[in-house]
């Protein structure tokens, strides 16, 4: 065993320097030390520590002319060596950081998220944390499934409790019919009679597959195109919806980039495509030049002349000029000299100042 009394945390921080971001990684290195030459390579190989990507057992093989077989076991024996260190202070530390580090998130979080947490740097850094990951028994890896994304979790986790919260969370939505904010979705999760805290109840949450945040903040089925927006119709409508007053087509284009909407393998959203997908859908209304608004809030579609004659059927009798622009500026972004135009143009003027449709 390496001795517990040769400081290696010391040796590790003098080496680092500026390389902190590295702890990881040249903690491993004075474990590694004892191990032959090949057993070495063979695990910076298998767990990517050479900033590349980790290699099959075939791969290696291949390097060593051995079989998979053997590569597996030289693997094996390394991890064991490395497990019978796990009482060196150094090993325990590192044990107690990552124990910390998911009690912090209720014993549960994403692999990516895990791993970014605690190896930014990527490269030999998440190698080596992978390494002892391997080697402590308090952690465990679970594979995606329907419910929930692969994670790591502390060894007692609970799954069962996990899935009832989460469970009670997606029957919240599915009765509401639309995404919630955080604060209603957990006061409604109280109210029937959850008691997991807030913290446990959202880190539980985080990982679900069937229950997810948009890039708002608000909380929904997977399912819906308010948590997950797929065309740029989808991710129009959840902009204005969220913005709540009319647009322009190049603002809500910016818009959707800015909020992180855009497809990844498109570097912007193109104002003339987001134009041209909303003037096609009914659930936009072009309230203006160039000027979107939802049709859910009362925005009513066709000419302005279309619009005045609505307005003035419903009422069933003649209307004022300032009534008529007081109930088309309602429904339309237009200017006050349009409409009375288009009244003096297509309507019938009836008594001083009030009009009505032509018969």
């Amino acid at each position: 065993m390496i001795s517990q009394s040769e400081n290696i945390p010391s040796k590790i921080s003098q080496a680092a320097g500026d390389q902190a971001a590295l702890f990881f990684a040249l903690a491993l290195e004075q474990f590694l030390e004892r191990l032959p030459v090949r057993s070495r390579s063979i695990v910076v190989a298998r767990f990517g520590m050479q900033n590349a990507r980790p290699k099959t057992l075939e791969e290696i093989g291949r390097t060593y002319k051995i079989t998979r077989e053997r590569v597996r076991q030289v693997i094996g024996s390394a991890l064991g060596f490395l497990s019978g260190e796990r009482s060196h202070p150094l090993f325990v530390g590192i044990a107690a950081r990552i124990r910390s580090t998911l009690e912090g998130k209720s014993g549960i979080l994403k692999t990516d998220e895990f791993l970014e947490m605690l190896a930014p740097a990527g490269g030999q850094e998440r190698g080596a944390l992978l390494v002892f990951i391997e080697c402590l028994p308090l952690i465990t890896v679970e594979k995606a499934t329907k419910e929930h994304e692969k994670v790591y979790a502390l060894k007692d986790f609970p799954f069962a409790e996990w899935k009832k919260i989460k469970d009670a969370a997606k029957a919240i939505l599915t009765e509401a019919g639309q995404a919630l904010d955080g604060d209603t979705l957990y006061a409604r999760f109280r109210e029937t009679g959850g008691t997991a805290d807030r913290q446990e109840f959202f880190d539980f949450l985080a990982v679900a597959k069937d229950v997810c945040q948009n890039v708002f903040g608000n909380w929904g089925l997977a399912g819906w195109s308010d948590i997950r927006p797929r065309g740029t119709r989808e991710k129009a409508h959840l902009v204005l919806k969220t913005v709540g007053k009319p647009l322009h087509f190049r603002e809500i284009a910016s818009l959707i980039d800015t909020y992180g909407l855009t497809n990844r393998k498109k570097r912007e959203s193109h104002p003339q495509t987001v134009h041209n997908e909303l003037i096609k859908d009914k659930r936009f209304v072009l309230v203006g030049r160039g000027t979107y608004a939802l049709s859910e809030w009362g925005y009513a579609r066709g000419t302005v002349r279309e619009v005045l004659e609505e307005i003035l059927r419903k009422a069933g009798t003649p209307l004022s000029r300032e009534q008529v622009l007081a109930e088309a500026l309602k429904v339309r972004q237009v200017k006050r000299s349009t409409v009375i135009i288009n009244l003096n143009t297509f309507f019938k003027r009836v008594g001083k100042n009030a009009y009505s449709i032509k018969k």
